[in-house]
């Protein structure tokens, strides 16, 4: 009688097993069918999300694009019409073409970052690089900035190291680049001076950025020195919790009244200098205290092939 009993019980308990093990096993499959549906429905969806940011990039680029050709004939009139070509404006009358030709100029600016930002995006900025000599490069944008240093009263001084080596890299994007960061200190400095500085970095310098150093390894080519354009400025300075945050599209620190668009800025500056950058195979880089000004830097490599950088940063960008 135990003997049957110990023969039931055993049937008894590997009956159970086999039904856990398969209740265990139906769970499995259930879980790995859901997950494959699971997975398929995120790649649609990545996909889809990929589409739809293609397909914002190539709209912003085309109606930026679009939009250019009005506002061009908006500023041409306006300067025409400031410049008495259809006859002599009264005093009453200055005023308001003087604000539409300010207006206009803005309006043009902000539509020709947001083209910028969108070829980026969409990796249709080109890159034509030719061999500069940055001395009389920087100068000339030095030059060209002069005006919008003198409207505040600031004095810009350049402190250029000679010889500096030539530079492989794009000029219209580097000028583009200088350019916003002039402007960005003018903007946040009251008085003062702003100090454009250039300097050969070795390749074993510590101050370059572990970034920058990890990505020439990858490429695996050999160490070659730096070349950094610095734009210091003695303005209100930047807390270093925003230091990331002003390079992020549309972000402004202290940027003023919304009300005054034209001195509020677009907070695009910044993060196309720092895109344009990266597609020169270097970056932007910032330095500063809440109080104590800014010191903005554009590292620049003295030997790299630009087309290769221009499509790693293609692939790297959201579409």
């Amino acid at each position: 009688m135990l003997a049957l009993l110990q023969a039931h019980f055993a049937w008894l308990t590997g009956f159970v097993i086999c039904a856990v093990l398969g209740l265990i096993l139906r769970h499995e499959r259930r879980q790995a069918r859901r997950l494959a549906e699971r997975s398929k429905e995120l790649e649609h969806l990545s996909a889809e999300l990929l589409r739809v940011n293609r397909m914002k990039s190539e709209f912003l680029a085309n109606v930026s694009h679009e939009l250019r050709t009005p506002l061009n004939a908006i500023v041409g009139f306006a300067d025409l019409l400031r410049e008495g070509v259809y006859g002599e404006l009264s005093a009453r009358q200055n005023g308001p073409v003087q604000r539409i030709e300010a207006s206009a100029n803005h309006l043009r600016h902000l539509v020709d970052q947001i083209l910028d930002l969108a070829k980026m995006a969409a990796g249709r900025l080109d890159v034509h690089a030719e061999s500069i000599d940055l001395r009389p490069f920087i100068l000339d944008v030095a030059s060209e900035v002069e005006s919008l240093v003198s409207e505040k009263k600031l004095h810009i001084s350049l402190a250029l190291t000679s010889p500096l080596p030539r530079v492989q890299t794009d000029p219209t994007h580097l000028r583009q680049i200088l350019v916003n960061l002039v402007g960005n200190a003018v903007k946040y400095t009251n008085e003062g001076s702003i100090i454009i500085r250039s300097r050969l970095v070795p390749p074993t310098d510590a101050a370059i950025p572990r970034h920058l150093r990890l990505s020439r390894e990858a490429m695996d080519t050999p160490p070659h020195p730096w070349i950094i354009v610095q734009v210091i400025d003695s303005g209100v300075g930047i807390a270093p919790a925003d230091h990331i945050r002003i390079f992020e599209e549309f972000e402004q620190v202290n940027a003023g009244p919304r009300g005054d668009s034209i001195k509020r800025g677009t907070g695009l500056g910044l993060p196309i200098s720092r895109r344009l950058a990266r597609l020169l195979g270097g970056d932007v880089t910032v330095e500063s205290k809440l109080g104590n000004g800014a010191t903005f830097t554009v590292w620049l490599p003295t030997d790299i092939d630009l087309d290769v950088i221009a499509a790693q940063e293609t692939r790297k960008t959201p579409v």
